[in-house]
């Protein structure tokens, strides 16, 4: 019988380290702190397997130069790129 070769996690940064029984027990509270902004590295038999981070907030709305994309011609077609991107939102279905 083939050997599984041992892995090698990396090390926990700074922050809590829980074992996996503890964060399924306590998970919305774990939740919580991650939300906070606190890193909470969970272990598994005493190496580190996941990490619980807070979400990046969005960068915002995307905002579009309507003048520019009315204006851009779209390869040999005289169409413009705002009518073609319009044409096909249009007959998606």
């Amino acid at each position: 019988m083939k050997k599984k070769p041992k892995l090698k996690y990396p090390q926990p940064k700074a922050g809590a380290t829980i074992a996996v029984r503890e964060a399924k027990a306590q998970f919305s509270a774990l939740l919580e702190r991650a939300a906070g902004g606190e890193e909470i590295v969970i272990t598994w038999h005493g190496h580190p397997r996941a990490r619980m981070l807070p979400v990046e907030e969005s960068r915002g709305s995307l905002r579009v130069d309507r003048k520019w994309l009315e204006n851009m011609k779209v390869g040999i077609s005289a169409k413009s790129a705002d009518f073609l991107v319009r044409d096909d939102r249009d007959n998606r279905g």
